[in-house]
């Protein structure tokens, strides 16, 4: 009798857990780096966040956006898609340090913690070598939603001066998601030049209507931290326009950005 009741109990156990849905992975949040490992099989080289390499990666559903800058004010970023299934996520690249549009792909090895998650490179090619990359990322809490929640891409950017406006639109993404936001932009140093400047920042935001409120804690240029208060208007929901004063060097930026699509 005693055989038959602990039977009936394994079979109920049993069929209790075949009825249960899968559970879907999830790598979504925002995250700082702690460390980052690079290899070529022979030399090893340790990159410290406390030694003032930041870095910030961030996972909405369907993207992912990090930047970086490194302790000799070098600037890295990466934006683009991602799937994510046993272990494995697969990032496509379509904006990064380097290029403007050149798709990429990146395939990591994921291994999730209480405190956040470590990703691998097991094997890719540099400057003719094999190297590895192994980073590990610590949470950063976020919540909430708003209407500005996804990637977005610049495709406008008017600066006016007394009646005078120059048109100076360049290559920038940014990203919102649960309270934070990061941007990443590469442009043309002037006019003239053929050189490239680089710049990335990252910080939290709330949106009360159509009254946009960025803290920029962190940026590769240290002048621009701070708070700004930015009225925005919504063309449909993938198009907004912000615009930002500058009581004092009294110039009013003018930046129209579009929702990268899924």
């Amino acid at each position: 009798m005693k055989k038959n009741i602990f039977l009936g109990f394994a079979l109920t156990a049993l069929l209790a857990s075949c009825s249960e849905a899968p559970k879907t992975e999830s790598i979504v949040g925002v995250y700082s780096m702690d460390q980052a490992v690079v290899s070529d099989g022979t030399t090893e080289t340790v990159n410290l966040a406390s030694e003032g390499n930041t870095q910030f990666k961030l996972y909405t559903p369907d993207a992912y956006f990090f930047i970086y800058q490194g302790k000799d004010s070098s600037v890295g970023f990466g934006v683009g898609s991602y799937t994510f299934a046993a272990g494995k996520i697969v990032e496509t690249n379509i904006f990064n340090t380097n290029t403007l549009d050149t798709a990429q792909v990146a395939n990591l090895d994921i291994v999730q913690s209480e405190k956040g998650y470590t990703q691998s490179i097991p094997e890719f090619m540099m400057n003719g070598k094999k190297w590895s990359l192994k980073e590990t990322y610590t949470s950063i809490a976020a919540s909430g939603t708003s209407a500005l929640d996804g990637v977005w891409h610049q495709t406008k950017s008017i600066n006016v001066t007394g009646q005078d406006s120059v048109v100076n639109t360049y290559n920038e993404y940014k990203v919102y998601h649960a309270g934070h936001f990061m941007w990443a932009a590469r442009a043309l140093e002037n006019a003239t030049s053929t050189d490239y400047t680089k710049q990335v920042g990252q910080g939290t935001f709330s949106l009360n209507n159509n009254d946009l409120t960025e803290n920029l804690t962190f940026c590769s240029n240290k002048a621009w931290t701070g708070k700004y208060s930015i009225p925005v208007s919504f063309n449909g929901a993938d198009e907004f326009t912000q615009t930002i004063v500058d009581t004092v060097n009294k110039v009013t930026s003018i930046k129209t950005y579009k929702r990268v699509s899924k």
